[in-house]
């Protein structure tokens, strides 16, 4: 089969595959919250609207304690920012709910749907790993008809980090160091350090400068597209309306 024609033909970020190295890993873990998917400006703004209304957080400092906590699953962000606090299960009920509500009104970012496709036809298996809900999570890929390979949500004692990584190795019967993680948050590259593997930061919510900073010696990508070659997979990208 031409490797090109595995995305549909003129459209954008359709990307063209040729044979690559040994040093190709065999399973791709993706964060799916603003690494996979634009959810992050509204679940930002989610949060620390919450923060501000039911705790008089200053609203950018609201802001700021989300983002410094992203990574973790909201139950565990609040507990962070206010401990014990009594307001803290209907803070995180309401939040939820607002996720379910939305989470299927956003969008891939641009490239995401080719480049998952890119990554499985070369024989590496696709997992997303997720703070929402796992059923939630298939839901928003079967109404996008987005294939992967595993989806892994959370639930109480089973969250994003060095459980799901163990999870989808076992699941795929892979050695560890044979997984990568790509993630867009500081709290995904140190879940990463702890866990032992590979780890792709993917500026957005935290930008390369920051990210650069906090996890040295982390490559860091701008796109879902620039993974490729850090995956030891070789691309040509064809942009509709470019030459």
């Amino acid at each position: 089969m031409d490797a090109c024609r595995l995305t549909r033909p003129g459209a954008p970020h359709s990307i063209c595959l040729m044979p690559a190295g040994p040093e190709k890993p065999e399973v791709v873990i993706l964060d799916f919250d603003g690494t996979v998917a634009d959810t992050m400006p509204f679940l930002v703004e989610l949060a620390a609207g919450l923060l501000h209304r039911r705790y008089g957080m200053i609203y950018e400092e609201a802001r700021r304690a989300y983002i410094d906590t992203t990574g973790l699953p909201f139950c565990r962000q609040i507990e962070i920012i206010f401990p014990g606090n009594d307001l803290n299960e209907e803070t995180v009920k309401e939040f939820e709910d607002a996720k379910i509500r939305h989470l299927e009104d956003f969008d891939f970012f641009a490239d995401a749907p080719a480049v998952i496709a890119g990554i499985r036809s070369q024989g590496i298996k696709v997992c997303l790993s997720s703070g929402n809900n796992d059923g939630l999570i298939r839901r928003v890929l079967a109404s996008r008809g987005l294939a992967v390979d595993l989806v892994l949500g959370y639930k109480p004692g089973f969250e994003k980090g060095p459980q799901h990584f163990k999870a989808a190795a076992l699941a795929f019967g892979t050695p560890l160091d044979r997984v990568v993680f790509v993630g867009d948050s500081v709290k995904d590259g140190l879940a990463a350090r702890e866990a032992g593997i590979r780890f792709i930061a993917k500026a957005g919510l935290v930008d390369e400068a920051g990210l650069r900073d906090s996890l040295p010696g982390v490559p860091v990508v701008r796109s879902l597209s620039q993974i490729l070659p850090l995956l030891g997979i070789k691309i040509a990208r064809e942009n509709a309306g470019t030459s």
